[in-house]
């Protein structure tokens, strides 16, 4: 009899645990989302500062960037759009190992863009990336973010990057 508590127990724990983690990225993620949508560069900065490990590691075409090359170009990509009107995640799978753990994440942003000519064009990107996480001080921080098949779209049609 007291074993089916006590399996019942381990089981919610495991799950509060794997709960802690999801909440954790979407946490982090909406603070990027928040500071990104409203082009503030500097509260992009401070919220992924905030929310990887001092080693971090961004991975695009197999090449390792350190976190200053990230994110100096993710901002960089940021003030090329005029406005953006959207910006979301969904976490796709997430696998938990004590300490450590990674995901499928998918990035989805949409806005607009001013051409030199002056027309606005429609902006879609769609990214997924597999990332891992380790824990540090208690809470969960991205340590390695590796790049995977992206989509642009201008205007509703496809541009290769």
């Amino acid at each position: 009899m007291i074993k089916f508590p006590l399996m019942l127990s381990l089981i919610a724990v495991a799950g509060i645990s794997h709960a802690d983690l999801r909440y954790e990225i979407k946490a982090a993620d909406r603070k990027v989302e928040k500071a990104a949508m409203a082009k503030d560069i500097k509260g992009v900065e401070a919220a992924y500062k905030a929310s990887v490990t001092p080693d971090f590691k961004y991975v695009k075409e197999g090449t390792p960037q350190d976190f200053k090359t990230f994110l100096g170009n993710f901002t960089a990509s940021l003030a090329m759009l005029n406005k953006i009107t959207s910006s979301t995640i969904r976490i796709i799978s997430l696998k938990e190992s004590g300490d450590a753990a990674s995901g499928k994440i998918e990035h989805h942003m949409t806005g607009t863009m001013k051409s030199p000519k002056g027309k606005i064009h429609t902006i879609n990107w769609t990214g997924e990336f597999t990332e891992e996480y380790r824990k540090v001080g208690g809470k969960w921080k991205a340590s390695l973010m590796t790049e995977g098949p992206q989509k642009f779209l201008i205007d509703g049609k496809p541009v290769k990057m």
